[in-house]
């Protein structure tokens, strides 16, 4: 009676009737349910012009991103000191090198006045953290991002829903973000995690991708 559980998602008819729905239907990866799962969650969101690609888990989600980039051995992507290790795992199982800024003391989130710095040639890309619901200084990101010719992946397991100034996160001009389902989070599918992006380009190849190579 004592133990406080660290995450307790509410499951209730509804959860449940959808599951045996799914297990009824005959599809259980990739199906329908799936399509409309993208679809609304967009919707929801408020975002127009944008793609979905539902993943197995935002590390998956966070890879693919940055597979689509280009990203490889010899680059280096910059992100922050306090985040879940899949964060910065992504980057080196591309072969590349995370760099590390730390984080502002009262959003914990990364310290954009830190992130010029440690900017290299051969940086590629940063991956701002949206922490505990409080996003980024995206703004400044976006200004460094053009300024350096680099691309913009937001972490944004935290941030469902979450927003900056009046917009959504996952609708600013970034190129991709990815939000988590995981069991802890606001809205949790067990596993899972969602891909959004603006550029055809980067969907297309996350969409082959999250299926070994099957269009």
């Amino acid at each position: 009676m004592n133990f406080i559980p660290f995450s307790l998602p509410e499951i209730n008819a509804d959860e449940i009737n959808a599951v045996s729905n799914v297990l009824r239907s005959g599809w259980l990866t990739s199906g329908p349910c799936v399509n409309k799962f993208e679809s609304e969650f967009t919707s929801f969101l408020g975002l127009k012009n944008v793609e979905a690609i539902a993943v197995n888990s935002a590390t998956s989600g966070l890879h693919l991103a940055l597979e689509a980039f280009g990203v490889g051995k010899g680059d280096s992507v910059i992100t922050t000191t306090h985040t879940f290790t899949a964060t910065a795992e992504v980057i080196r199982y591309l072969g590349a090198d995370p760099i590390f800024v730390d984080v502002c003391d009262d959003s914990l989130c990364i310290d954009v006045s830190k992130i010029e710095e440690k900017v290299r040639a051969n940086t590629k890309a940063i991956i701002p953290v949206h922490f505990a619901g409080l996003s980024c200084d995206m703004k400044s990101i976006i200004k460094i991002a053009k300024k350096f010719g680099l691309k913009i992946l937001e972490d944004a397991a935290h941030a469902l829903p979450c927003t900056f100034g009046e917009q959504n996160i996952g609708s600013l001009k970034t190129d991709a973000t990815v939000f988590s389902f995981y069991a802890n989070k606001t809205m949790t599918t067990g596993e899972g995690g969602m891909l959004i992006t603006s550029n055809k380009d980067i969907a297309n190849r996350a969409r082959v991708m999250r299926l070994h190579g099957i269009n």
